[in-house]
């Protein structure tokens, strides 16, 4: 389940709030605005859980754009002609900005984006996405990247897990109970892309057959 399923009205609709019963909304919250009170002008948030950090990522976004004039790009879809006008930015947020790395353009773009932010005093997140390359060619892009504030996501709990999934499938109007996901929880798999699939293909299914998602219906469908 990569983000470039997901609709513009979803990735409008996700808020912190849905977030904050997540174990590591707490800690993540505080050194992302720690960050914004800081020196520094580029955080980037880093680790396994994909989906986690981009529902955050965005939720942020979101937050701040009430309040601060904020650019959001996602280079997960697809790699647009980054012409950023910084002026008029006071923040800016880019997912999946590794997606431009082993590009020799996108690589020199990312470098200038780093030197301008800097000198106009706007500060940048990135969301390194785990589907793009990993591996940067140009040294003093990644001699910048590395002195840069780095946010990691720690693994989540079986809860984070389901209140992300509740949220999601809340967010796109499908329905799921919590013994149902509790039951994929622990028969079926603890990987969050897996769990958001399964749910979205059940909820599929629901419709068809014109049956509410219950154990019997997920028994059926993974034969478990």
């Amino acid at each position: 389940m990569e983000q470039q399923t997901l609709s513009l009205k979803f990735e409008e609709s996700i808020k912190l709030d849905d977030l904050k019963s997540c174990s590591f909304f707490r800690e993540i919250s505080i050194r992302c605005e720690n960050f914004l009170k800081g020196n520094d002008h580029l955080a980037i948030f880093l680790g396994k859980e994909d989906i986690a950090k981009s529902f955050f990522f965005l939720a942020f976004y979101n937050y701040l754009n009430t309040k601060h004039k904020c650019i959001y790009f996602s280079l997960k879809k697809s790699i647009p002609s980054i012409n950023l006008k910084v002026d008029e930015a006071e923040i800016i947020f880019m997912d999946g900005y590794n997606h431009l790395f082993n590009s020799e353009e996108g690589e020199k773009k990312l470098f200038n984006l780093f030197n301008l932010s800097k000198e106009k005093k706007i500060k940048v997140f990135f969301n390194n996405s785990l589907q793009g390359p990993q591996v940067i060619k140009l040294d003093d892009l990644k001699s910048r990247l590395s002195s840069s504030l780095q946010v990691d996501f720690p693994a989540l709990s079986d809860n984070d897990k389901k209140i992300i999934v509740i949220n999601f499938l809340k967010k796109r109007g499908l329905l799921m109970n919590e013994q149902s996901i509790d039951f994929i929880l622990k028969r079926y798999s603890r990987n969050l892309n897996d769990l958001i699939e399964l749910s979205i293909k059940l909820d599929e299914i629901s419709l068809e057959q014109k049956k509410n998602i219950t154990i019997p219906l997920i028994k059926e469908f993974t034969s478990l």
